[in-house]
């Protein structure tokens, strides 16, 4: 976020994705605070957006501040190994929403409508395969699915197939 300027539109566009997917480990990261002028004004600024960013989130959500860029064009390296060093130890709370709701990474898609059908009438509705992996808790058939960009859907057929990369048994081979 820079500190200097504010929220901007792209920034909430990209906390709506992070919504979609139930917020994954954020954290939040403030930059070009060298360009305010007094340090009454840094402190005001870091507390305002710090709030704002606790909004969006969630409240106590971490937030780290870059003083700002060198001559170099670098950010410094104290701050950028403290930035490291903070990445490294921060523990994130587990999400409820993640826990008590399934998702779905598909790998690959399938277009099962025919194509004759396809071929006289474009816009048809189709019907779909998706191949992939399902996190969290298990998937119902006839529950409601939301596909980001597209809808929501319903669930026709679920089937459990076999790990194309199942990981190896316990017995280690010398």
């Amino acid at each position: 976020i820079d500190g200097s300027f504010g929220f901007e539109i792209e920034t909430f566009e990209f906390i709506n994705i992070l919504q979609v997917h139930g917020f994954p480990q954020v954290m939040g990261v403030l930059t070009h605070l060298d360009l305010i002028p007094r340090t009454k004004t840094v402190r005001r600024a870091k507390k305002d957006l710090r709030h704002r960013f606790w909004t969006e989130i969630y409240q106590g959500a971490k937030v780290f501040y870059l003083s700002g860029v060198l001559n170099d064009g670098l950010y410094p390296s104290m701050e950028v190994h403290n930035l490291s060093r903070f990445i490294s130890v921060m523990r994130f709370h587990p999400i409820q929403w993640r826990l008590s709701h399934a998702f779905f990474l598909a790998d690959r898609m399938e277009d099962l409508t025919a194509v004759e059908e396809t071929r006289l009438v474009p816009m048809k509705d189709r019907d779909i395969a998706l191949y992939g992996y399902v996190r969290g808790t298990n998937l119902q058939e006839n529950s409601w699915v939301h596909v980001p960009g597209c809808g929501d859907y319903r669930i026709a057929e679920i089937k459990l197939l076999q790990d194309p990369c199942p990981l190896p048994d316990g017995v280690k081979k010398r």
